[in-house]
């Protein structure tokens, strides 16, 4: 019996080949799953993926495809959800039937080949090194299964949809609409100058904060381990301090700081600059865009560095003494040991989490929400003008216009995730596994 034979016959009847291969209790334990498999896909899964896409001929959604068919019954979101955790599941059962078919493959060429087949106790054992560690494992990617991708596939499939107020499920059915999210957002004026705009904003806010995050972490950090520095204890202690206390209260206690009543205008730049405090010279910090934006960069800065400075401090006592040493015979400096020997070293350990900053913050929405929420509002504007993509995002949803909300994240995550997945390849930190 040929073993491409025994694979095709176990793929679509998982069991038979193990029971053809004479290993009973395998076989009846896979045709269980098989039963198993069969009854669920037929009476749980397929019943609800038959009503993702419902076509009307006649009533009021004549000629448009909804998900789900009637209104008040079928709750359209549900449906959508119901649908793709169903797919998935399927395709798990046709991942567990393609090792199943796998096994009764290997175990026929052995017995072709006149070799000694192990029991599955054996095999178990002598596998147990690899099993153990995915056993451990499994758990967490089962959460990470159900709580990021279910919903990043939930996301993507509302983009090809109406979903927005007032086309709300159970009263409504929801569309799917094909590409017209994606036209609207190119052509609709409104839109294109809210995301265009949006977009710009997102990048500069992106880069300046994550970039001077990473430079004054850096320069501390390097700073701190000169040895010439003395109570490095404290210094440390102190640069922590940021991080100690919860972001969400750092950044009302800024709001507040950087009011018009705030202590910046009432008690810094009067003692500066010798003016007494007057409401109508006070700055707008928080209420003009262009100021607020620049605010807005710098607490991020203020909120971020201490994280990156933890991160390059145990890098940095990680590089042996010897390299500095050596290059001092070689007659370097302070500036050219940084460039030849502490950078690159920073660069290949720190790389791949430097980079996750820039992610972290194009994605950050909590202190765009608090501090911009200030900001003066040009006349008939819907949306701020320190609004990100993914503030924007944030705030459509609250509007109940799910479906530009996801157009928009959409496009901004492929974009980040082309450029994140670019200079990963490009650092080649993950390709070295040994620094020194």
């Amino acid at each position: 019996m040929s073993e491409r034979f025994i694979f095709m016959l176990t793929f679509l009847i998982p069991g038979s080949g193990q029971l053809l291969n004479k290993e009973t209790k395998k076989g009846i334990l896979a045709l269980g799953f098989t039963v198993m498999a069969w009854i669920s896909t037929i009476f749980g899964l397929l019943p609800t993926i038959m009503t993702l896409a419902v076509k009307h001929t006649s009533g009021d959604y004549s000629g448009t495809v909804t998900i789900g068919a009637q209104e008040m019954i079928d709750n359209s979101f549900y449906i959508l959800v119901q649908s793709i955790f169903s797919i998935l599941v399927i395709l798990a059962f046709l991942i567990v039937a393609y090792a199943i078919a796998i096994d009764a493959k290997r175990v026929r060429r052995a017995i072709n080949e006149g070799e000694t087949v192990l029991h599955t106790r054996e095999r178990i054992k002598a596998m147990a090194s690899d099993i153990i560690p995915h056993a451990v494992s499994a758990p967490a990617f089962i959460l990470m299964f159900l709580f990021m991708i279910i919903p990043a596939i939930v996301s993507i499939a509302i983009v090809f949809t109406n979903y927005k107020k007032p086309i709300l499920p159970p009263a409504f059915l929801i569309e799917w609409v094909g590409f017209e999210n994606f036209v609207n957002l190119f052509t609709d004026p409104s839109l294109v100058a809210v995301f265009r705009e949006t977009f710009l904003w997102t990048i500069i806010w992106t880069f300046s904060a994550t970039t001077l995050t990473i430079v004054l972490g850096t320069s501390l950090a390097v700073l701190m381990h000169n040895k010439k520095v003395k109570a490095k204890k404290f210094f440390r202690t102190i640069y922590l301090l940021p991080w100690a206390v919860p972001a969400f209260l750092t950044i009302l206690i800024f709001q507040i700081f950087f009011s018009k009543v705030g202590a910046m205008n009432t008690l810094v730049l009067p003692f500066f600059t010798g003016t007494p405090y007057a409401t109508e010279n006070a700055i707008g910090f928080l209420t003009d865009p262009n100021l607020a934006k620049m605010t807005i960069i710098l607490v991020q800065t203020w909120l971020g560095f201490p994280f990156v400075f933890v991160l390059i401090t145990g890098i940095l006592q990680a590089i042996p003494d010897d390299l500095y040493e050596a290059a001092s015979i070689d007659g370097g400096n302070a500036w050219t040991n940084f460039w030849d020997i502490t950078f690159p070293m920073i660069m290949i350990a720190a790389a791949p989490m430097l980079i996750t900053q820039y992610t972290f913050n194009f994605n950050n929405v909590t202190i765009i929400y608090i501090l911009g929420a200030s900001v003066v509002k040009p006349i008939g504007a819907t949306y701020g003008p320190l609004e990100t993509i993914a503030s924007l995002g944030y705030q459509l949803t609250l509007d109940a216009n799910y479906a530009t909300a996801a157009t928009f994240t959409l496009l901004s995550s492929l974009v980040v995730s082309t450029i994140v997945l670019i200079s990963w390849l490009k650092t080649g930190a993950f390709k070295n596994e040994e620094v020194m």
